[in-house]
């Protein structure tokens, strides 16, 4: 969903940007072909937006948290320094299928580790000195997600949190379960003094942090 823009003036946006690849574009066609959820992919604008804020902070180490066909990660890989990566976490198989097929034929899928246990649990297991973390999961997890990153961001590290939006609901009252659970964690980083952050009102809302 994007809350502002004209489908015309999104598409002009799309045209005059910087093109992914096209095992990218494969990826994206097959995602709206065979899932009930496409809208869950980043997107076109939004990928293009990922891969530059990996391009711009060029991290050794990038932390994803819900993988879905894998989109997402690919953007990231692209801005990754040598020998870095991105490890992905989603423990659902429903679309390993596409992943092996399409996500595959990128020529940076060898720089993603996909990880099929919780994120909570990856984040514990795995010590590396992340320098990206872009939370994409489960909506009620969010704090969860969020207490475990904090654990371990250094200063210097870039959060994104997809959805923060949530459709244009959190401007509305009553604000439902899902809804109540976005806005906090925009007022968490808000009122933090741990980060300059900033929300960005891209498809369905992206809050940036990064950590002093």
């Amino acid at each position: 969903m994007n809350l502002e823009f004209s489908p015309e003036i999104l598409k002009y946006c799309e045209s005059l940007s910087e093109q992914p690849e096209e095992a990218i574009n494969q990826l994206e066609r097959q995602t709206y072909l065979s899932t009930v959820s496409p809208q869950m992919i980043s997107g076109r604008l939004q990928g293009r937006f990922l891969s530059f804020i990996s391009k711009l902070l060029k991290p050794k180490y990038v932390f994803e948290i819900g993988t879905f066909t894998g989109y997402s990660a690919l953007c990231f890989a692209e801005g990754l320094q040598e020998g870095g990566e991105v490890h992905t976490c989603d423990p659902s198989r429903d679309y390993d299928f596409i992943i092996n097929q399409y996500a595959s034929k990128s020529q940076n899928f060898g720089r993603i580790k996909f990880h099929k246990q919780s994120a909570l649990q990856v984040l514990d297991e795995v010590a590396l000195s992340w320098d990206l973390f872009f939370v994409d999961g489960s909506k009620k997890e969010y704090p969860n997600y969020i207490d475990a990153i904090e654990k371990v961001i250094k200063p210097g590290a870039v959060i994104l949190v997809d959805n923060v939006l949530w459709y244009g609901k959190v401007t509305q009252q009553p604000r439902d379960k899902e809804t109540q659970i976005l806005h906090e964690i925009n007022e968490r980083l808000f009122l933090s003094n741990q980060y300059h952050q900033l929300i960005l009102p891209l498809r369905d809302g992206i809050h940036l942090a990064i950590k002093k």
